[in-house]
């Protein structure tokens, strides 16, 4: 975005899309949460109805925005199914039973380590260096999820008097 090298609107206009990515992701999972999981249906079919619905939506606007030519060529297939099956599939289904057992706040910490691990496997396999700013943001990261993840002690409840004589 590097709102103060590009002026102009479309620098905003970036940066406000930006802010309503995060706050919708951060809202979704509490949406998830209080209306979807926990309700008695199993992660697998919350997560068949939800890629069913997007689907549904990407036919509606297919033939508006999708006006380029697709070449279905047997690798890009096979990039289209494991992506679809395991990407996207599997992540869903691992996603609401993760909302169902852990619950929403803490499950959705599970995004934030995605930019951990692309540091990690940038510097591991592309040789990126190992900036100072970068291991900062990884501590101060992963520090935040280890508090949101931290369990505090029910507090310890006071034991009635007997009533009986």
């Amino acid at each position: 975005m590097a709102p103060w090298t590009a002026p102009g609107r479309g620098a905003v206009a970036g940066a406000l899309a930006c802010l309503g990515a995060a706050a919708s992701y951060g809202l979704s999972y509490v949406y998830m949460g209080r209306r979807l999981a926990g309700r008695g249906l199993s992660p697998l079919v919350l997560s068949a109805a939800q890629l069913t619905a997007a689907t549904g939506l990407l036919i509606v606007v297919t033939p508006i925005v999708g006006l380029q030519p697709v070449q279905l060529t047997p690798p890009v297939l096979a990039a289209i199914s494991i992506l679809g099956a395991l990407g996207t599939g599997a992540a869903y289904v691992l996603n609401y039973q993760l909302i169902t057992d852990e619950g929403p706040t803490a499950t959705s910490t599970v995004t934030y380590l995605l930019p951990v691990v692309a540091v990690a496997l940038g510097i591991v396999f592309l040789g990126e260096p190992a900036a100072a700013h970068l291991l900062i943001g990884t501590g101060i990261v992963l520090v935040g999820i280890a508090l949101v993840q931290r369990r505090t002690p029910a507090p310890a409840s006071t034991p009635r008097p007997s009533t009986s004589p």
